[in-house]
């Protein structure tokens, strides 16, 4: 039996001959996670806060002074109450009781 070079099942065969590259992938280790962005997102939110704090917080910067424009006027005093109206006239003639007779005002 010759020796063949070539031939992948030979048990006595190098692995990694000299001169010949390795094709097989590298396991990727784990990957790196990016720590950055959490600071920058925690420094925002603290940037934000800060913000906040500070135009919600405090007394106002506005004069306490009041001006023309804005001070109130005594309230008027309450009209009186309406009194109902009495009739015009108490010598009017009640309607009749009974309709008037048919002849006169009929539609047509």
């Amino acid at each position: 039996m010759t020796y063949d070079p070539n031939n992948l099942n030979d048990p006595n065969r190098p692995l990694d001959p000299a001169g010949t590259p390795d094709y097989r992938t590298t396991p990727v280790g784990a990957q790196k996670s990016n720590a950055w962005v959490g600071w920058v997102a925690a420094i925002a939110v603290v940037a934000v806060a800060a913000f906040a704090y500070t135009e919600w917080n405090g007394t106002p910067t506005t004069d306490p002074q009041t001006t023309a424009s804005t001070k109130s006027e005594p309230a008027a005093p309450a009209p009186a109450p309406v009194k109902p109206m009495a009739p015009a006239d108490t010598n009017a003639t009640p309607a009749p009781a009974t309709p008037p007779a048919a002849g006169g005002n009929t539609p047509q």
